[in-house]
């Protein structure tokens, strides 16, 4: 990917011989990451040759909030880019969830209240950025257990409030209903973060959403018969005022989804 020096010197240049690679954290799409060391301290690299690359660090550069893993900077002077951004020890929610003990309640309230704050903050600033793909795996969990949203490559800066967007794109389990039409509509209310925090819920105890359907299933039974995932467990274990706001937040009608505003402003009950 060629990159000129105008763009070198907008979005943070490293050198290269500054990098210190150590174990690999994970291998996806375009990109492997690991972990690795900047002038004396630990930070994730993130090897890619995607060609969204560059809209992606033009994005993260402009962020700074405490649940969007911290971009640091990138080296453009090998074959391919090398992201630097925070490193978030315990991997990605979705691989997280399989290999640890499920948490207490007050914890899976944490990372729900975190990935929602982090989306709020995303959709309220001027101009309000809509990430596009959000889902488990792109939700990074530090080492002193806090949710921060990762990986903007599909990430679209919105040019004024209240505009809808009509691109296809990101992982179908975790999209809502009207993507899947010729010419889909959608604003920022998240339905995708619904079935993320079903997954805590749930820990692991199913693969993820609507894992046993094919993408043709999933069109006819989560666009045109309103299935979603069942809450049927969840009810005995969980309060049924949060069970009714994750049912709001993957409502059919995305007009009767609550904002991710009011989603951290009832998320924040719990924590009291």
């Amino acid at each position: 990917m060629l990159i000129d020096d105008s763009d070198r010197d907008e979005i943070g240049e490293i050198a290269y011989d500054q990098l210190t690679y150590g174990r690999k954290l994970g291998s996806g799409g375009f990109k492997d990451c690991f972990a690795g060391n900047y002038l004396g301290q630990a930070f994730c690299i993130t090897v890619s040759s995607a060609q969204r690359s560059l809209r992606r660090i033009r994005i993260y550069r402009q962020l700074r909030h405490d649940n969007i893993v911290r971009f640091i900077g990138v080296c453009t002077s090998t074959k391919h880019l090398c992201i630097v951004t925070e490193l978030c020890e315990n991997g990605d929610l979705y691989d997280y969830m399989r290999r640890a003990r499920k948490p207490s309640f007050g914890q899976q309230v944490i990372y729900m209240h975190d990935i929602a704050f982090g989306v709020s903050y995303l959709h309220t600033r001027r101009p309000s950025i809509i990430h596009r793909d959000l889902k488990s795996m792109n939700i990074l969990i530090s080492a002193d257990e806090r949710a921060k949203i990762n990986d903007f490559g599909l990430a679209r800066i919105r040019p004024r409030a209240n505009t809808l967007m009509h691109t296809q794109c990101g992982t179908p389990n975790w999209q809502a209903p009207e993507f899947w039409t010729p010419n889909p509509s959608y604003t920022e209310k998240v339905y995708a973060c619904g079935l993320i925090f079903w997954e805590i819920l749930q820990w692991a105890a199913e693969p993820f959403p609507y894992h046993n359907l094919t993408e043709h299933q999933l069109f006819v039974q989560v666009r045109d018969r309103n299935h979603r995932p069942s809450m049927v467990k969840l009810k005995t274990m969980y309060p049924p005022s949060l069970l009714e706001l994750i049912e709001e937040m993957w409502h059919q009608d995305p007009t009767k989804r609550p904002s991710m505003g009011m989603v951290v402003e009832r998320l924040a009950d719990f924590l009291s």
